[in-house]
């Protein structure tokens, strides 16, 4: 059983992130330099925080400045991930990474990820 503290106590990646951009996985997904299906980029931090729209999940990417936006239905998956200490672990040591892939839902182009062991 987890202690209190380490079950509510907030998880943090120790980035600063005040001069990143929110960046949205279509961009990246069709960008020039790292855009298309088969690029693993890596994940450095992640977070849910809520917005007006509901809950937002997010991956911290440092080497590129950027706090990348996911769809609201990964927020379920990022908060386990944020709950399991071995987790967060693997991200701090850089062994996680993300590809990100494209389908279609009610006639429109959608984007979410698809998480990569590094």
């Amino acid at each position: 059983m987890k202690s209190f503290a380490s079950k509510f106590n907030k998880t943090t990646f120790g980035i600063d992130t005040t001069d990143f951009q929110y960046t949205k996985l279509a961009d990246i997904f069709n960008s020039e330099n790292e855009g298309g299906k088969d690029v693993v980029h890596k994940i450095n931090g992640l977070y849910v925080h809520k917005s007006q729209l509901g809950d937002s999940p997010v991956i911290i990417d440092e080497e590129n400045k950027r706090l990348v936006n996911l769809p609201s239905h990964t927020a379920e998956t990022l908060r386990e991930i944020l709950t399991d200490d071995e987790a967060v672990q693997t991200i701090k040591d850089g062994k996680v990474g993300y590809t990100i892939y494209e389908y279609e839902s009610h006639g429109k182009k959608c984007y979410s990820i698809s998480f990569v062991d590094l």
